[in-house]
């Protein structure tokens, strides 16, 4: 039975990212290879970058803690960094696999062990964190054995760290999800949301203020080697036996493996013993004192906005994955009024460069929004509501059309306060800033119409938690990926027309032909929308 839950779950994962689905009996699958290799590129990407980052860490610490005999040192911090990544992204996703997923009710409903329910969801969990660990520690050992020997001992302890390290990451965030599903369960369906976003906001607050600091962390850590070596090995036990077995230590090894079993063991007993009170608690409906009001009516597509609208407040994943980034937006803008004199300091060395500065800051919204194609997973969510929306006497347009405007309006909001601030700090010149807001607005119409058409090319309807269909579906994947790789296009082609060409290309002129194109793309999709985006709607 744990084979068949396990393979249920591991389809559904499979399915939720390279393929379409579709409800009745029907299915529609991917059309051509060119959609499975534009998403398996994007995936490379990802990790690529992901690498990347890990190799010039990894190089940078690697020559100074074995100069002064710290080999061990030296993978422990890297452990460190495993662990950290973990828990920030593993806290979240514990609580919307294990104890959100829409389909524990049902499983619980059947001649099935709630354990093994719980074994399935832990087990997935546990593949995130063992992908990101094993990362981490073969790109450490390959960065060490560069330039050192490895040892048979060194070998056998990179093994057991990819196996049985991430057991303690695992273990920390199935503690931060029960947590937050144990906060959660009693809050109101209309506030549940919002809870979940201050959590999320917490973890973004930690990580931006240790980001902030990394490069003090890493003087601090490469002038005070012997301190932070002595420190592990006192109060961080299970990173020290992670480093000193990553240098073949027996004893670290065996000791590194007993903790992370027992560990896990005792979590798991602890989350069996409440899993079901936490996934069946809810809260009850408030009792409402009747109050004779007059009934307020709105129009077909008013109605159909307020419900994208109602479901983006009170929906969790959603609020949590796309409200972050619109919250970013509105935080940018206020804080550049905020501390623009701080910020005129800093750029005071870039005179008479005002519309460069603010074509770079442009840069940065699109890249902030490209974090929040809402429409990419629109289609997706109606999982369990397209029947309804096919029944009702409304036309297909007025459905597609509240979506986009929904994306318009929430984006274009936080847009705006962005942009308004980077005017008043940058004070560029009456031109660049409409060109600068053009840009932008045209760009979020492009992301707007480009998500709602990959969706309803692939949507997503067989997922467990809306995460499979908000965070790892092929189409919101392309939206996300496919857009960051225009922005940077574009920022690399500037700079290579900057440096190819004797007179400098007027930042005006190059953000204005961007926005045309923006504009353009937005023109191409909104047309298939209105015309084989109706018919494959329809045909859902």
């Amino acid at each position: 039975m744990l084979l068949t839950l396990i393979k249920k779950e591991l389809l559904g994962f499979g399915h939720s990212v390279m393929n379409s689905g579709k409800l009745g009996s029907k299915k529609r699958t991917v059309k051509s290879t060119t959609g499975t290799a534009l998403i398996g590129f994007a995936m490379l990407y990802f990790v690529g970058i992901m690498c990347f980052l890990f190799y010039t860490l990894a190089s940078t610490l690697c020559e100074p803690f074995v100069s002064i005999g710290l080999d061990w040192a030296y993978f422990a911090i890297m452990g460190i960094l495993s662990l950290t990544l973990s828990i920030i992204g593993g806290a979240l996703t514990s609580y919307s696999t294990v104890y959100r997923a829409k389909d524990n009710e049902f499983l619980l409903s059947l001649p099935i062990r709630p354990s093994l329910i719980l074994s399935t969801r832990i087990m997935i969990c546990y593949a995130m964190d063992f992908v990101i660990n094993a990362l981490v520690v073969v790109i450490t050992i390959f960065v060490y054995a560069s330039s050192y020997p490895l040892t048979a001992g060194m070998i056998i302890g990179g093994i057991v760290n990819i196996i049985f390290f991430p057991l303690i990451g695992l273990v920390l965030s199935l503690i931060l999800g029960w947590l937050i599903a144990v906060a959660t369960a009693k809050v109101p369906p209309e506030k549940k949301s919002y809870v979940s976003l201050a959590f999320v906001l917490l973890f973004l607050v930690v990580y931006i203020v240790l980001y902030s600091k990394m490069m003090d962390i890493m003087d601090l850590i490469l002038n005070a080697g012997n301190s932070v070596a002595g420190f592990l090995e006192t109060w961080v036990k299970p990173v020290f036996w992670m480093g000193k077995g990553a240098m073949g230590d027996v004893a670290s090894i065996l000791l590194l493996t007993l903790l992370s079993l027992a560990l896990f063991a005792i979590v798991y007993m602890i989350l069996s013993a409440s899993f079901i009170k936490v996934v069946t608690t809810q809260k009850g409906n408030k009792r409402v004192k009747y109050r004779e009001e007059q009934l307020k009516t709105t129009n077909q597509s008013g109605a159909l906005l307020g419900r994208e609208l109602l479901r983006f407040r009170r929906n969790t994943t959603i609020m949590v994955n796309y409200g972050v980034s619109l919250l970013f937006l509105v935080i940018l803008g206020i804080g550049a009024v905020v501390f623009k004199g701080k910020i005129n300091e800093l750029t005071s060395q870039f005179t008479d460069m005002n519309d460069v500065l603010m074509m770079v800051g442009t840069a940065g919204v699109l890249y902030i929004i490209l974090m929040a194609p809402i429409t990419a997973s629109a289609i997706s969510l109606e999982a369990d509501t397209l029947w309804i929306l096919k029944s009702l006497p409304i036309t297909t347009w007025n459905v597609l059309s509240a979506k986009l405007k929904e994306h318009v309006y929430l984006v274009g909001a936080a847009g705006i306060i962005a942009m308004a601030g980077l005017i008043i700090v940058f004070e560029p010149s009456v031109l660049m800033a409409i060109v600068a807001i053009f840009t932008v607005a045209a760009f979020i119409c492009f992301l707007a119409t480009w998500g709602l058409r990959l969706n309803i090319r692939k949507p997503s309807f067989n997922w467990n938690n809306e995460a499979a269909a908000v965070k790892r579906s092929a189409s919101v994947t392309v939206a996300m990926l496919g857009s960051m790789g225009i922005v940077i296009t574009l920022a690399v082609l500037y700079v290579v027309l900057q440096y190819n060409f004797e007179k400098a290309v007027s930042p005006v002129l190059f953000l204005c032909a961007v926005g045309i194109l923006f504009a353009v793309m937005s023109v191409v999709n909104y047309r298939w929308l209105r015309t084989k985006g109706i018919a494959l709607f329809d045909e859902l």
